[in-house]
């Protein structure tokens, strides 16, 4: 069987994406790396794109297939959520789930953080519903890559993550000023190639959730968690979503 160390000589450079891959996508293969937290920012944003290829195909194939263009837009935009393995949902209900406890100063419900994510997923979906076959490639690569910019984003400007335990998700390492300044050019360059001159208001509002999140987040736990740079990676989509809207609708 190979070892972590035999991977790291046969991808060489990619080995990062591999671990970036492992972590933050459903990909379960090569298991030996999944032990191994050195995540690149860089990475964990570039995987954006196939994942939103992948959404964009989907959302194509059934709308060829003759599934009405609303309707095979939002079955993209499931598909979208299916290739991040719901990693920012999840991270979306545990943070909320995580305010509510502490809020109620007993264990948190569930019932809150289930009803927001179902508003945020309807909300995405009517967002998506709007959007124009023929803008869909550009727009699900900028959701799927604006979102892990968020978090990666966050990420840069805050202490590292402490993990807790294995599972998957957007955390990173932080990247340096001069990686998380390239990144935020190449997601801008997408984002506007998507949008057009309103796609600076989406990475404006990805980019000071983020800022807000990381203050709160540092205010109240004394730290970043996985929950929260979810939680900024979910606000950032959906800015994007929206703005395609008005641009688009």
């Amino acid at each position: 069987m190979s070892s972590r160390e035999d991977w790291q000589r046969r991808l060489g450079p990619l080995y990062g994406g591999a671990v970036a891959l492992v972590h933050s996508t459903p990909w379960r293969w090569p298991i030996e790396i999944a032990e191994d937290d050195d995540r690149s920012a860089g990475w964990v944003v570039a995987l954006g794109v196939p994942i939103g290829f992948f959404a964009w195909a989907v959302a194509g194939l059934a709308h060829a297939a003759g599934l009405p263009a609303p309707l095979a837009a939002i079955l993209g935009l499931s598909m979208l959520s299916l290739g991040g393995a719901a990693l920012i949902e999840r991270g979306l209900v545990e943070r909320i789930d995580h305010w509510h406890g502490e809020a109620r100063a007993e264990r948190p419900s569930t019932t809150t953080s289930i009803l927001v994510l179902v508003l945020a997923t309807i909300v995405r979906a009517v967002a998506v519903a709007f959007v124009g076959p023929d803008h869909w490639l550009l727009l699900f690569l900028a959701t799927a890559v604006s979102g892990r910019w968020a978090a990666v984003l966050l990420q840069s400007l805050g202490d590292p993550i402490q993990r807790l335990d294995d599972r998957r998700s957007l955390v990173a390492t932080p990247a340096p000023a001069w990686l998380a300044a390239a990144i935020s050019a190449g997601v801008a360059v997408l984002v506007l190639s998507s949008l057009g001159k309103p796609g600076i208001v989406a990475l404006a509002l990805g980019a000071l959730a983020a800022l807000g999140l990381g203050l709160e987040a540092q205010r109240r736990d004394g730290g970043l968690s996985a929950p929260v740079v979810a939680f900024a990676a979910a606000v950032a989509e959906l800015a994007v979503l929206l703005v395609a809207t008005i641009a688009f609708g």
